[in-house]
């Protein structure tokens, strides 16, 4: 005979993978794994000029330049900003829940939407020709 209690609806293992799918990065193939390492640029912005240790931001370089480089003084302008370089970070390719597309109303409303738009047809042109 069975027991009394209900069912569960869900097994932790089955909440567990859901979440971790949800949560975790992964997929895209070959643009999807640079986007994960943050192209060439990477993930961290500034770069250390004397040993070129990468910092998230100028609070994180001052504690790097203390504990490494205690005997030289601090300018942070020496300092290069990483995305500045390289344009920017990635883009996400293979983030889930990334930036939706957006629809032809909302790209209408913005002048870099209307540019998108055109582009859009001009590719449509072209490929029925």
């Amino acid at each position: 005979m069975a027991g009394k209690a209900k069912p569960k609806k869900h097994t932790a293992k089955e909440l567990q993978a859901k979440a971790a799918a949800a949560l975790t990065n992964k997929g895209g193939g070959a643009a999807g794994l640079v986007d994960r390492k943050g192209g060439a640029a990477g993930h961290a912005k500034f770069k250390c000029p004397v040993c070129g240790m990468a910092a998230p931001s100028e609070k994180s370089g001052i504690a790097h330049w203390d504990s490494k480089h205690p005997k030289l003084t601090f300018d942070f302008a020496q300092w290069t900003d990483q995305h500045a370089v390289h344009g920017g970070t990635t883009q996400g390719v293979a983030v889930r829940g990334a930036a939706k597309d957006k629809s032809v109303a909302e790209l209408q409303k913005t002048a870099a939407g209307r540019e998108e738009l055109a582009r859009r047809e001009r590719e449509k042109k072209m490929v029925q020709y």
